[in-house]
Order: C-alpha cells, then structure tokens, then sequence
C-alpha cells in the first residue's frame, strides 16, 4: 500500500493567503460603496446682502443700530422691499412688532420719513392700481366735541358736522335775500347738525391742541375741506368701539331745533299776559316803620 505524505506547512500557507485575498475583496468592496454613496460637496446657492431685525423689536419704537443687522441670505428669499443698509432705518418708527431674523421692509414703519409716528397706509396696505384713494386730513376741535381729549391714535370715529342753512328768496330786483321768517311752506334759516362720516381712522391726535388727523377718502377730504371753508367751527367726534365697524344708514338722521322739540316733546316757550294776571289784584300799602329811639347822651 502506497503512503501518502502531506505537509501541514503547506495547508496553513494555503489558508492564510485565502484568508488575506477574502480581507481585500472585503476592503475594497467597501472602498467602492462609500465612494459611491458618500456625499458630494454642495454647489454654492448665490446669496444677498439684507437687513434684518437683530432682536424683537416692539410697534411705535424708533429703531437703534443695535435693533438692525445685515446678513447674507439665499438670494431666491430676499425680499424685492428689504433694505440694505441699517442708515436707511435708523430713527423711523415701527408700525407693527417686528421680530428677530425678520427682513426690513418698508411696510414696517409708521410712516416713510424718520421721525414720525403716523402712516396713511398700515403695515398690511400698499398702493395698487385698483387701491383707494386714502389721504390724511386735519381738523381742529376742541375737547368738549371730542370725547374730552380722550381720543386717542389707532381708535375710530364718527365724524358729526353742524352748520347754518340759510333760506333765500329773490326780491324785486332779482336778488337773493335770507329770509328772516319762515317761508309759506314752513322752512326758516337755522342751525342743523347731521352724521357724515363715519368709521374713520384716527392717525394721529394731540387734544392740547385740538388737532386730530383723520384717513379719509380723496372725496372725502374735498368734503371736510369745504366745510372747513363755510363753518370752521363745524365738527365733532363721536368715539366708536374698538369691535364696532358698522356702517349706519343716516338717511333718516339729521336733527334741527324743530326735530328735536317734536322728538322729545319740548315745551315751547309762550307769551305771558302779565295784565290778565294783574287784574283783580289788591295792591298792598307799605307799613311805615318806627321812628327810631334817641340815641343817649355820650
């Protein structure tokens, strides 16, 4: 029988090298999958150059230079409206809270110039090709036709007017007259008062002196100004509740002194005939008095 030798050096050389080419393949697979799932480097995203709120910053408060920042942001989230440079705010007066991170825009403030505390548009309104025609106004009126002074900036009102109305006739020269009495189908020359305008903003007020800024209307603003040119002394404010923005329909408003005597049932004055009270009266003899007493020897 043939014997067979065989060497265990040989067998344990075999096992090593297999063992080595099964930790390359190993590696090198892994190599390959990172290669191919690790992540790329990002391409750059272009950015801008804008200004931001550095903290919160409360409404009506003039802005600091440590209220604003610049910082780089995506260029696709710039705002067309934000500024750029922090001298552009610096002292304006914000209209709404504006808060940390938040872009600067125009909308933002109180009004378009530094220094101000009040803005015809708010921080919501812009002007567009179909947006009205809102313009600020001022009238004057003193304390007792405006809540007291109590009328504060941001609250609404109802604007009331009262004026004379004159009656006129032609005479015989053609001219026109006021008539002094009432005409034959009984209207006469007086005062009448009505509600015009009503839910109007209140921009701005100073009751010291009497002047309150009103956001009306652009025919609105014809109307007070006209009013102001024949009764200057024509307005009062009716204060409105912060919730109540109700239009009323004032065609059956209006008061005069004969409404008003016949709505609440004054009584009208009338002539006393003092000779009808008089007859018939006994007319009472004045009593004299004493004389008086001597007055003793000093």
């Amino acid at each position: 029988m043939d014997m067979e030798f065989k060497d265990p050096a040989r067998r344990r050389r075999f096992a090593t090298m297999a063992i080595g080419v099964a930790l390359a393949a190993i590696a090198g697979f892994g190599a390959f999958t990172f290669a191919s799932s690790g992540t790329r480097p990002a391409e750059e995203v272009p950015t801008q150059a804008v200004l931001v709120a550095a903290r919160d910053v409360a409404a009506r408060t003039p802005l600091s230079p440590e209220d604003v920042t610049v910082r780089q942001v995506p260029i696709d989230e710039a705002l067309s409206q934000t500024y750029r440079e922090a001298g552009l705010v610096i002292g304006r007066v914000t209209a709404v809270p504006i808060y940390a991170d938040q872009q600067i825009t125009p909308n933002l403030f109180a009004s378009a110039a530094a220094n101000t505390d009040w803005s015809i548009l708010g921080s919501d309104e812009e002007v567009t090709g179909n947006s009205p025609y809102w313009r600020a106004v001022a009238v004057d009126i003193p304390p007792e036709r405006a809540v007291g002074g109590e009328i504060q900036a941001g609250q609404h009102v109802d604007l009331v007017i009262s004026v004379d109305i004159d009656i006129l006739f032609v005479d015989d020269q053609g001219q026109y007259q006021k008539v002094d009495t009432a005409t034959e189908d009984g209207l006469q020359s007086g005062k009448t008062t009505k509600i015009t305008m009503q839910d109007l903003e209140v921009l701005k007020a100073d009751a010291p002196t009497g002047i309150y800024l009103l956001k009306v209307s652009l025919h609105q603003a014809e109307q007070i100004y006209h009013v102001t040119q024949v009764a200057p002394d024509a307005f009062s404010l009716a204060l409105r509740p912060d919730e109540d923005n109700r239009v009323v329909d004032t065609r059956d408003y209006g008061e005069t002194t004969d409404r008003m005597i016949m709505t609440y049932l004054f009584r009208v004055p009338q002539l006393v005939d003092i000779t009808a009270l008089l007859e018939g009266a006994t007319p009472v003899e004045p009593v004299p008095s004493a004389a008086p007493s001597p007055s003793p020897a000093p």
